[in-house]
């Protein structure tokens, strides 16, 4: 069993701190690290308050932890912003190194015609089965 969890806010910076409490929530009810906890929270809050993503008036953010990874899928996003900002091969420091440090798998995906993050981080698999089994 999968726990997945679905939020859609306001893409306004005044919204943006009720999606770090649910991932705040969801790490605590995982019993992950404050370092893991910071740093899917400074993943999420570098693509929510970058207004140049924003397409639409709402966001949504799909938490979802199965098999010991935790996957974070945000969006929509304008892809034609966030693609360049994601793309490793720049010599400077792009989003997707920042994001690289963060969490393990980066990705973008398209989804009915807006760009979606993907993110992805190993939480073990001890932590995913206890949070299934709470589910």
């Amino acid at each position: 069993m999968t726990t997945e969890i679905r939020l859609t806010i306001p893409h306004r910076p005044p919204f943006h701190g009720v999606a770090l409490l649910v991932v705040g929530g969801l790490a605590a009810r995982l019993d992950l690290s404050y370092e893991h906890l910071e740093d899917l929270q400074l993943a999420l809050e570098s693509i929510l308050d970058n207004g140049e993503y924003a397409v639409d008036q709402d966001v949504r953010v799909e938490l979802d932890v199965d098999d010991g990874s935790l996957s974070m899928l945000i969006g929509p996003l304008n892809g034609d912003a966030l693609r360049p900002d994601i793309d490793d091969d720049d010599e400077r420091l792009s989003l997707g190194r920042l994001l690289g440090t963060l969490v393990q798998r980066v990705s973008a995906e398209e989804r009915d015609g807006s760009a979606w993050l993907r993110l992805e981080k190993d939480v073990g698999v001890a932590r995913a089965q206890e949070a299934r089994d709470h589910a």
